[in-house]
């Protein structure tokens, strides 16, 4: 009976409910007919092929914002030839020296004040060296100027112009000479005249030269990419006066260490020919040349074993050497040996902790920390030489250009800031604004740094903290 009368009533309701939105309906078609004649038909978005959220993101850092002391627009090298980025402006003696319509200008680093401009239509590539600047002219011949004034020391009538499909471009002054290296090729300017002395060019090397050059005792070493049954480094020697070929080592690496008339150098090509990935068995040979000869005057060996089970990965780890003592990578650790030691089986002084994540790459040592890179996300690892220790270094955006000035890490990111951090203990100091998405190295002089955004530098002073 309950159920009766229920089906009843809520007959009743919807009689009494149901007309009124029938009506409304009839009525709004009815509207919709005497303007538009019939009725449209429903209306759907288009829908994407693919549709992927990324939900990611960093934690945004609560830090002071800094405010340029002045800003100043420059020749933009960022989206231009990769030869010249990181070689286009440099600081020194309290000035930034950088290209503003191809000529070559010197900012007063604490006010951006243009002391002096120089020459046209130059190669925006430029070194520094007791006062001097060395640059490139258009059609690539050396000049010197005086820091100071802008004035012309000398500009050399030699062109070091050499097409190459691997087109490697560096000037490197030392004392008395000005190398300038273009692929497999090396120049050797008289420094005070800029007058060449020689030219050598390794043949092999097919214009596949590095940027390593390194002087020594009256003997110039440079390392080239050779072809061989695969490719490889090659180590060469040349005598400083003529430029003459004095050895060639395929296979073999730059300098470890130059230390009492012996070049220490690791072997490259070697290890490649012997890896059987069903063998956990690894190593590297470190050979030592007398510099002048390069007789071998012998060989020391650094075995591990790779953990896990096989098939075991390629290859063999990073090498590198500081001071006395020699790094390599081995699986999950990093051993630290006496890079002279003659012991026919040396074991590692002590070792550390590989850093966490894949593709780390080692760059250098700092404050007494061991550095990685990762090599997708351009992210700074550091590994403490003091106890093993691993230490990170967290901005809030994905980064852009990282440099290190003492404590001072100086992190230049892809949202348009610049984020600088205190290495030692991690915290962030201050933050930029920049607004550029890609950035150049940051510089420092004179208690300033200066930013390097697209088309512009910012100069930027260093609280005490960080100076």
């Amino acid at each position: 009976m309950i159920n009766r009368h229920k089906r009843h009533a809520m007959k009743q309701w919807k009689r009494r409910t149901g007309r009124p939105i029938i009506a409304g309906l009839t009525a709004g078609i009815l509207m919709v007919h005497g303007v538009l004649g019939v009725l449209p038909s429903q209306a759907h978005a288009e829908a994407s092929d693919v549709s992927i959220r990324n939900w990611y993101s960093y934690q945004r850092i609560t830090v002071p914002e800094l405010k340029p002391t002045w800003t100043a627009n420059v020749d933009n090298y960022l989206n231009m030839n990769e030869t010249y980025i990181g070689a286009n402006a440099i600081a020194e003696e309290g000035k930034v020296f950088t290209f503003a319509g191809s000529k070559l200008i010197a900012l007063d680093a604490t006010t951006g004040k243009r002391l002096w401009t120089y020459g046209k239509d130059l190669t925006p590539y430029i070194t520094y060296q007791n006062g001097i600047l060395y640059g490139l002219t258009s059609d690539h011949k050396p000049y010197a100027l005086n820091a100071k004034t802008g004035k012309a020391k000398w500009q050399s009538v030699t062109s070091t112009w050499i097409d190459t499909y691997q087109r490697t471009e560096v000037l490197i002054p030392t004392m008395d000479t000005l190398y300038v290296i273009k692929g497999s090729t090396t120049f050797a300017l008289d420094i005070k005249s800029g007058k060449l002395r020689w030219t050598a060019d390794e043949p092999l090397g097919e214009g596949h030269g590095t940027e390593y050059l390194e002087e020594s005792n009256g003997v110039v070493l440079r390392t080239f990419l050779v072809q061989g049954a695969l490719t490889s480094t090659q180590l060469n020697a040349y005598d400083k006066k003529t430029g003459k070929k004095l050895w060639g080592h395929f296979g073999q690496g730059k300098a470890l260490q130059i230390k009492d008339g012996l070049v220490y150098s690791a072997d490259y090509y070697s290890p490649m020919l012997e890896y059987d990935e069903s063998s956990p068995e690894r190593k590297w040979k470190v050979n030592a040349y007398n510099l002048k000869t390069g007789m071998l005057k012998g060989s020391q060996e650094y075995t591990w074993k790779i953990p896990g089970d096989p098939p075991y990965v390629k290859g063999y780890g990073g090498i590198f050497a500081s001071k006395d003592k020699l790094y390599i990578l081995q699986g999950d650790k990093i051993a630290e040996y006496s890079l002279t030691s003659t012991k026919s089986e040396p074991k590692p002084l002590r070792t550390f902790h590989s850093p966490h994540g894949e593709n780390m790459v080692w760059v250098g040592i700092t404050q007494e920390r061991l550095i990685f890179k990762n090599a997708n996300t351009g992210e700074l690892t550091g590994i403490k030489l003091a106890n093993g220790q691993e230490v990170q270094w967290h901005g809030d955006a994905p980064v852009s250009q990282i440099d290190v000035y003492g404590k001072g890490m100086y992190r230049a990111q892809r949202n348009g800031t610049l984020l600088a951090l205190n290495m030692m203990t991690g915290q962030p100091a201050f933050r930029v604004s920049t607004g550029g998405d890609l950035h150049n190295t940051t510089l420092k002089t004179n208690g300033m740094i200066i930013i390097q955004a697209e088309g512009k530098l910012l100069g930027v002073k260093l609280p005490a903290s960080l100076k």
